[in-house]
C-alpha cells in the first residue's frame, strides 16, 4: 500500500464513526441516491425482475464507505459486494447490512485495493467477477491512480454488459481543499487524501475510452452539492459518468462469424462496402465528433422513482 493509500485509510478510518451522521452529509448522501434511482434507466445496467426468482444482477460497491450507494440501489440487485481500504468503514457496512436482515450472501463487504500496484490476494475469487454494474460513489477524487482504478474495474465487469458508473465532481476551488469530516480542525489530515481537485467531462470520457468502454455519456446535475467544510460552506457540481464494457475478442469474433453465416444462409452477395459495419464506434467525416463532452447533458434535479420495489434496506 502506497503512503497516499495509507493516508487514505487511516483518515476514513478515523472519520467512520461520524459519517454521514450531520444534516449536509446526509443531505448529499440523498442527493447522490436520488440522481441514482430517477436515472437508472439511464445507467443501462441488467436490473432485478421480481418475477424471476433464478435471476441474480450483481452490484460491486466501491470504495464503499459505510453503504450509501448500496442503500440507493439495493432494491434493483439481488448480491452486493462492497470494497473498501479502511476496516472501520467495511465494519459499518457489515454491521449495517446485518441490523437491515441482509444476510451475508446478499450483502458483504470487504478491505481491500483493486488499484495498488498489485490487487489485494482475497479479491481474486470468482465471487468479485461477472458484475452487471459496478459504482464508485464519490471517491474518485480520493484515488492516486484513476486510470488503473477504471481498468482494474472493467475486468470486474461482464463484458458487452456491465456498467461502470462513477459519481463526483466537476473541477472544484484548489484553495479550499476538501475536507469530508465537516469537523473544525478534528481531522486535519483529510485535506491529505485529496488527489485530484474533481474531473472534467473531457477527462472522464478519455479515461473511460481508454480502459475499454463504449456508450459513455456523462450527466452535470444543476442542483449544487453543499457542503459544510472546517473552512465554511461551499459548493460543488456533482456529475454522474457512465460507461458500458465493451465485448471480449472473442465476443466479437462469434458475432461476427454469425452474422456472415447467416449472410451465407441468405445468399446474400457483398456489393459494397458496409461503412457501419467495418468502422465500428467512430464517425465519419470531419464534420461529427465522437464522444462530444461539449454536448454533455445539464438536467435538473427529478427526485426519487416512485413505486420502486421494496426491499429492507432501511437499515443503511
Amino acid at each position: 500500500m502506497s503512503a497516499f493509500t495509507e493516508a487514505n485509510r487511516k483518515a476514513f478510518d478515523d472519520l467512520s464513526a461520524s459519517y454521514n451522521t450531520k444534516p449536509w452529509q446526509i443531505k448529499l448522501a440523498n442527493q447522490v441516491a436520488e440522481g441514482l434511482q430517477s436515472r437508472k434507466d439511464w445507467l443501462g445496467a441488467q436490473w432485478l425482475d421480481p418475477s424471476d426468482s433464478k435471476q441474480d444482477v450483481r452490484l460491486l460497491d466501491y470504495a464503499c464507505g459505510t453503504g450509501a450507494i448500496t442503500k440507493a440501489l439495493g432494491p434493483y440487485v439481488s448480491t452486493i459486494r462492497g470494497i473498501d481500504i479502511s476496516e472501520n468503514m467495511v465494519q459499518k457496512y457489515n454491521e449495517t447490512a446485518r441490523s437491515s436482515g441482509l444476510s451475508e450472501e446478499q450483502a458483504h463487504a470487504v478491505v481491500g485495493d483493486l488499484c495498488g500496484e498489485t490487487v489485494t490476494e482475497n479479491l481474486n475469487g470468482s465471487e468479485w467477477y461477472d458484475f452487471d454494474i459496478a459504482v464508485i460513489g464519490l471517491g474518485f477524487h480520493h484515488m492516486e491512480h484513476p486510470s488503473l482504478a477504471i481498468k482494474r474495474l472493467a475486468e470486474r465487469l461482464k463484458p458487452s454488459t456491465g456498467v461502470l458508473v462513477i459519481i463526483d465532481f466537476l473541477p472544484f476551488d484548489v484553495k479550499k481543499d476538501h475536507d469530508a469530516s465537516g469537523e473544525q480542525g478534528k481531522f486535519p489530515e483529510m485535506k491529505h487524501t485529496i488527489k485530484h481537485n474533481g474531473f472534467t467531462g473531457e477527462q472522464m470520457r478519455d479515461l473511460y475510452l481508454a480502459a475499454g468502454f463504449e456508450d459513455f455519456e456523462v450527466v452535470v446535475l444543476k442542483e449544487p452539492a453543499v457542503m459544510e467544510l472546517k473552512d465554511g460552506t461551499v459548493q460543488r457540481t456533482l456529475f454522474f459518468a457512465r460507461g458500458r464494457r465493451v465485448k471480449t475478442v472473442w465476443q466479437k469474433l462469434t458475432g461476427w462469424v454469425g452474422e456472415m453465416q447467416n449472410w451465407a444462409a441468405s445468399g446474400s452477395s457483398m456489393t459494397r462496402v458496409d461503412e457501419s459495419r467495418w468502422d465500428p464506434g467512430f464517425s465519419h467525416g470531419s464534420s461529427q465528433k465522437v464522444w462530444d463532452i461539449s454536448k454533455m447533458k445539464e438536467e435538473e434535479y427529478t427526485g426519487m422513482e416512485q413505486n420502486a420495489p421494496k426491499k429492507s434496506w432501511n437499515g443503511f
